[in-house]
């Protein structure tokens, strides 16, 4: 009697033994075992799901922040990087980029070997830009618009002309003027503003050349109560001043 109580709970111990084993087998069917690398790339919680997240919108909150402002962060300084244009804002002031721009356009090809005549008016602006009209290196009669953009010439555009344009009484040799004038002209007009209440800063200078020679503007300096009449030498010195 003993020895069937013995074998009755024998064969009850290997029954649920055989069915732990199906069901872990099914289980490692289903989902992978334990020691399965598949069991171990299950998604990961919330909180993990998260932060991997943050992590990486972190990463490119930095590159993007890295490429469109500048910082100083330990000593380290971070260039901006846009892919938009830079333009200058101190140009009006700045002698050595406007030899610079000068220098270009004495090495433009087509003036390698001539004298460059300068036509009817040029224009500076305080971003980096110059617009001149030239005449044609090799007609005498044409005339070229010449551009100066993101620190250089662009390729000339042709100006359509009269038979009336006596072009011989608007032209003025490079050699007799000097871009970096315009900084003189730019100082001694800002010396004389900052006196007066309401003017505003220069942002566009030009010169009117004649007789081979160039006289510089604006000549006018506007304030809110007041208004002085100003105008320069050729190398931008102060000619004259008084209220008017």
């Amino acid at each position: 009697m003993r020895l069937q109580k013995m074998t009755g709970i024998i064969v009850v111990v290997m029954m649920c033994m055989s069915c732990n084993q199906f069901r872990e087998s099914i289980h490692d069917t289903l989902y992978g075992s334990n020691t399965d690398s598949s069991y171990k790339d299950l998604p990961a919680t919330q909180d993990e799901t998260t932060t991997t997240t943050s992590s990486s919108t972190s990463a490119h909150l930095s590159t993007s922040t890295s490429t469109t402002v500048v910082e100083h962060r330990n000593g380290t300084t971070i260039i901006h990087n846009s892919t938009t244009t830079s333009h200058d804002h101190d140009f009006l002031s700045n002698a050595a980029k406007l030899n610079a721009a000068e220098h270009a356009l004495r090495e433009l090809p087509a003036f390698a070997g001539k004298s460059i005549h300068l036509y009817r008016s040029i224009h500076f602006y305080n971003d980096g830009r110059i617009n001149v009209t030239v005449q044609h290196p090799q007609n005498a009669a044409y005339i070229d618009e010449y551009n100066y953009n993101n620190g250089k010439w662009e390729e000339p555009k042709p100006v359509q002309m009269s038979v009336r344009d006596d072009i011989s009484k608007s032209l003025v040799n490079l050699d007799e003027i000097s871009f970096a004038s315009v900084a003189a002209v730019y100082r001694n007009y800002q010396r004389k503003a900052t006196d007066i209440a309401g003017a505003k800063p220069l942002e566009h200078i030009y010169g009117i050349f004649g007789g081979n020679s160039i006289s510089w503007y604006p000549q006018s300096i506007n304030g809110s109560r007041e208004r002085y009449f100003i105008s320069f030498t050729p190398n931008g010195s102060l000619k004259d001043y008084y209220r008017e």
